[in-house]
């Protein structure tokens, strides 16, 4: 008898043993399955948790699955994106979306999600877009039709359509493989007024094209405000391209610290212009900029173009030295470009030069001088060359100006 309740317990163990072995190889069956992913969602707490219909660059999100658990890699159309492994669980971990090359995206990785984990991979179909374009100048604002123009930015890349304003789109456009600009064709039908630009990020408005009207302090033809300074001239064969008359600005070296703005042609000096309507003289300052196009026939290495308001003392006084501050932007000696200066670069006086303090608090303070009256949105403007520095500037400096006038931004 004791035999045999011995042999039946070591059955019986026997059997337990086999049940544990089993039920330890169904757990890691299931471990080892590979992942599924089944939704991606936003991070956002509540209603924000909603599933995602596209993600973006530097996006934060949720993928929610199976087998998620020994993740070790995920690739957004190809590109490596960063995670924390501790907050990454079986059915959902948060990762945030990689910065995308846009133009270099491997062939067949477009809009895709894929995922490694120690136990298989794999590839979930999901747009990854750029964010929305953003268009913060262009090359021309007044290039002819049918010309073609530069609009500088960012995310300017897997463009759907330019359209200019009058309704056509523009045509032959290229991107910059970083997306920072794109060219594209002017319509002969454009007229004047916004440039909308379509990605597959979104859409972005520059305004404006070939505005003749808005904001203009000085056209040098039919909005002449000019008092003295720079010989006006219309002559293509110096600045081609130009648009009727301009100014032209030109001297050859000047000496270190020489601030003879009055010496010939070293200046362009305005009359009492309405900078701005008397009725926004409450706007903040950065909702204004100073527009005007340039031409620039020599190459400039050194001085500065300052624009200030028509008083002695200099109070507000903006700097523009593109030989330094836009060293990527090369400069042709056949073609105009737009300058933007946002008023508040219009800065007071510091140890480092002029213009390198603090900006005017307010749009009165910095229209305001000797020469006008307060309250009126009224004052002349000036532009100069000069050499702050202890440096001689040894090159010539040659520049053709027009279209003087300053624009409020769209929100």
């Amino acid at each position: 008898m004791k035999k045999l309740i011995k042999s039946r317990s070591g059955i019986i163990i026997i059997l337990l043993m086999m049940v544990l072995a089993m039920q330890t190889a169904c757990k890691k069956s299931d471990n080892e399955k590979p992942p599924v992913i089944t939704r991606i969602r936003a991070i956002s707490a509540a209603p924000n948790d909603s599933t995602l219909t596209k993600v973006g660059s530097g996006q934060n999100i949720v993928i929610q699955g199976e087998n998620l658990k020994t993740v070790s890699a995920v690739y957004f159309s190809g590109f490596a994106a960063s995670f924390n492994a501790a907050l990454v669980g079986d059915d959902n971990f948060v990762v945030t979306v990689p910065s995308i090359l846009f133009s270099n995206i491997p062939k067949g990785q477009e809009n895709t999600i894929r995922l490694v984990t120690k136990y298989g991979e794999t590839t979930f179909t999901f747009p990854v877009s750029p964010p929305p374009p953003v268009v913060s100048s262009v090359s021309n604002e007044y290039t002819p039709q049918g010309q073609t123009i530069t609009l500088y930015g960012q995310y300017l890349y897997l463009i759907k359509s330019i359209t200019f304003p009058g309704g056509a789109d523009g045509t032959n456009v290229v991107s910059k493989p970083d997306g920072t600009s794109c060219t594209v064709t002017i319509p002969l039908s454009a007229t004047s007024g916004d440039i909308v630009v379509k990605t597959q990020g979104g859409t972005s408005t520059y305004s404006s094209y070939n505005d003749q009207v808005t904001g203009m302090l000085c056209n040098f033809d039919n909005v002449n405000n000019y008092s003295y300074g720079a010989s006006i001239t219309n002559s293509q064969a110096l600045f081609p391209g130009a648009q009727g008359n301009y100014a032209r600005m030109f001297t050859g070296n000047i000496s270190a610290f020489n601030y003879a703005w009055y010496d010939a042609n070293r200046s362009i000096n305005l009359n009492q212009v309405q900078w701005v309507p008397q009725a926004n003289l409450a706007d903040p300052v950065s909702s204004y900029v100073l527009k005007f196009e340039i031409s620039v026939k020599e190459p400039w290495g050194g001085g500065g173009l300052m624009v200030r308001r028509n008083e002695g003392s200099w109070l507000y006084l903006a700097r523009y030295e593109p030989w330094k501050a836009e060293a990527t932007r090369i400069f042709k000696s056949d073609t105009w470009y737009t300058v933007t200066i946002p008023l508040t670069q219009f800065k007071t006086k510091t140890g480092n030069g002029e213009g390198t303090g603090t900006s005017a608090p307010t749009l009165n303070d910095l229209i305001t001088s000797s020469s006008s009256v307060t309250n009126t949105g009224k004052g002349a403007i000036v532009f100069m060359y000069i050499n702050d520095t202890a440096t001689p500037v040894t090159t010539k400096f040659d520049v053709g100006i027009d279209n003087i006038r300053i624009v409020k931004l769209k929100k």
